[in-house]
């Protein structure tokens, strides 16, 4: 806990004495303030104001009055006037740290806590008060022993236990702050509070039904709930793929919050994934109407439009990816942008790195079409590709670099006048699918390390081996839907005729086990995980490569590789829709879910192209 030895701003240590005992009027109307009764507060400074009672308690109560009507600033304002008139009176200090806190200013509000605390007595409700701003200032360490002080004075305190909670929970200690929840539970069954912070842990749990649950009972008990509502919306659509819950909770949220800039957004996507496409562009198209300034509607417009091949118009938007108010700034560089044109000679174009290792391997087809224009280009990349695209690009001039913000590197090129993100080639190069190049693949493997897999694979006894990934994405980019869960790949497991070649890192155990019970082998070569290079090889010198969306899809298609992509309902708008051909990748074939959730045709479908195989 932070220590009690600071001096007070409003009077020096030296001058305090002994604490101000109010008055049994002031009592009464700080008894009102707690319970919120302002018809009665307002009754009892009128008897003060008559009665020529104390100037600081008036004050006080008057900051008080002030608080409860939602004028946190003149609050805080009238409580310092108090304490100009009474400086050891610890009840203006409490109202102005509650003040503050409204006007987000944690860190006064908690010194104005612990001096409350200093001229008060032992006060329960001023150590949780004081938890609860540590808490709103990231200082977890001293937050938890707080309200573990509050706990131990006031082991059933509902404030004190869900204020633990959630302490506990930004540690990272979840089954704890579970435990403390469940205390809560019992102490407070009534309180939604604690049935939103449930709902949060199980979510981080992984217990998607349990946090479905605790939302809803949490809104039972508190139905205009806006981040409740929102929040549910976006579990149901980013994590469990039922957009059209997720599409009713959205709405009732903007119900309560038109104005919400992620509900109305996440309320088009859920249109989207309902397969209401029309309803979802006439939605952003509203709002882009309506809200000019604000980029994350054109974000998502712009992705609708991808997703449905309109690239003219899609390209356009998703410019806005590292606009101002989306969270990802753009990157950098000392050069003007490049407008498609053609450079003067000697002079280079520089193509950077942006977002995620399979963007970067899915727009380095633009790179392939560079040369056939006349540019020259200097491309920037992530430092695991830089082997592989400069094998594969051998008229650019290819620089692996950590996006660190450093550009000392730049001065070996003293050729590059123009810039482009790689991510905004295609809107120069890629407005019709007639623009997409029929590609055998644009990335080249090191033909000696294919080799050398090919020859490992042989003396392993393969006879027709594919390559299997199973899991895609985290929690930020709908990994849970983009993933299938182990079991369900018993069927394509259970082929007599294939040798089984992991992909995916970090299998775990599972996969033994699951191969065990189907009485298939499945080999496990770990080095190629740490190495793209590697990776590389080991999917062309398979005969097969099936995976999820994930960056093995990317390269298996970037290579060429005969591949099978199962892909969720709710798939990302590179895939298009409804298409069993990515215009990316010619040599893969995609597989959808007819339903969210449902692998089980896909799945049928990937093992029926397996079968065939000779």
């Amino acid at each position: 806990m932070r220590s009690r030895d600071r001096p007070r701003a409003d009077v020096p240590a030296a001058q305090r004495g002994p604490a101000y005992a109010p008055s049994g009027w002031f009592c009464a109307g700080w008894q009102m303030i707690s319970s919120g009764d302002r018809a009665g507060l307002k009754q009892t400074l009128e008897t003060g104001v008559a009665d020529r009672r104390d100037a600081a308690e008036r004050a006080c109560l008057q900051a008080g009055a002030l608080l409860l009507c939602g004028e946190v600033r003149l609050a805080a304002k009238m409580a310092t006037k108090a304490l100009a008139a009474r400086a050891d009176f610890g009840a203006p200090y409490v109202v102005r740290a509650r003040a503050l806190r409204g006007l987000g200013e944690h860190g006064s509000a908690l010194r104005d806590f612990e001096q409350a605390a200093e001229l008060g007595a032992d006060d329960v409700e001023l150590v949780i008060e004081q938890a609860h701003e540590h808490l709103a200032l990231n200082a977890l360490a001293d937050a938890r022993d707080c309200y573990q002080l509050a706990l131990a004075r006031a082991p059933a305190h509902p404030a004190a236990l869900l204020g633990l909670a959630r302490t506990l929970r930004g540690l990272g200690d979840t089954g704890a702050a579970l435990e403390q929840l469940g205390l809560a539970t019992r102490a407070s069954p009534v309180a939604a509070e604690i049935q939103f912070e449930a709902a949060q842990l199980h979510e981080r749990c992984d217990d998607l039904p349990a946090a479905v649950a605790a939302y809803q009972r949490g809104l039972e008990l508190a139905p205009d709930n806006f981040a409740a509502c929102a929040n549910l919306g976006l579990l149901y659509l980013s994590r469990i793929g039922d957009p059209g819950s997720a599409r009713r909770y959205f709405e009732r949220a903007l119900a309560l919050e038109p104005g919400s800039v992620a509900a109305q957004a996440n309320l088009g996507l859920a249109l989207e994934e309902q397969g209401r496409a029309e309803e979802a562009l006439a939605h952003y198209e509203k709002l882009i109407a309506a809200f000019p300034k604000i980029n994350e509607y054109r974000w998502n417009r712009g992705l609708a439009l991808l997703g449905r091949g309109d690239f003219r118009r899609g390209w356009t938007d998703y410019e806005m990816r590292n606009a101002l108010g989306r969270g990802t700034p753009s990157r950098e560089f000392p050069f003007p942008a490049w407008t498609g044109a053609t450079l003067p000679d000697g002079a280079a174009l520089l193509v950077y790195a942006e977002q995620g290792l399979g963007d970067e391997i899915m727009f380095a087809s633009c790179v392939a079409d560079l040369p056939a224009r006349g540019i020259d280009c200097v491309v920037e990349c992530d430092p695991r590709l830089a082997g592989l695209f400069a094998r594969s690009f051998p008229a650019a001039t290819v620089h692996g670099a950590a996006r660190d913000g450093d550009r000392r590197w730049l001065t070996a090129y003293p050729q590059v006048t123009a810039q482009c993100a790689i991510g905004s080639l295609p809107r120069l190069m890629r407005n019709s699918l007639a623009d997409f190049p029929r590609h055998a693949g644009y990335l080249t493997a090191d033909p000696l390390r294919v080799a050398r897999w090919q020859a490992r694979l042989k003396r392993a006894g393969t006879d027709f081996s594919v390559g299997l990934a199973w899991r895609g994405g985290n929690r930020g980019t709908r990994g849970d839907l983009r993933s299938i869960p182990l079991r369900e790949l018993a069927s394509i497991l259970a082929l007599p005729h294939l040798t089984l070649i992991n992909l995916q890192r970090d299998a775990g155990a599972d996969l033994a086990d699951l191969a065990a019970s189907q009485g298939v082998r499945i080999l496990d070569f770990h080095e190629a995980f740490d190495d793209v290079e590697e990776m590389a090889a080991l999917c062309r010198a398979l005969d097969r490569v099936v995976t999820v969306d994930n960056s093995v899809a990317h390269l298996a298609g970037a290579l060429g590789c005969k591949a099978a992509v199962l892909l969720s309902h709710s798939a990302d708008w590179r895939w298009m829709r409804d298409q069993r051909n990515s215009p990316w990748y010619p040599s893969i074939t995609l597989y959808r879910q007819a339903a969210p959730g449902d692998w089980a045709i896909a799945l049928a479908q990937a093992r029926a192209e397996l079968a065939a195989c000779p």
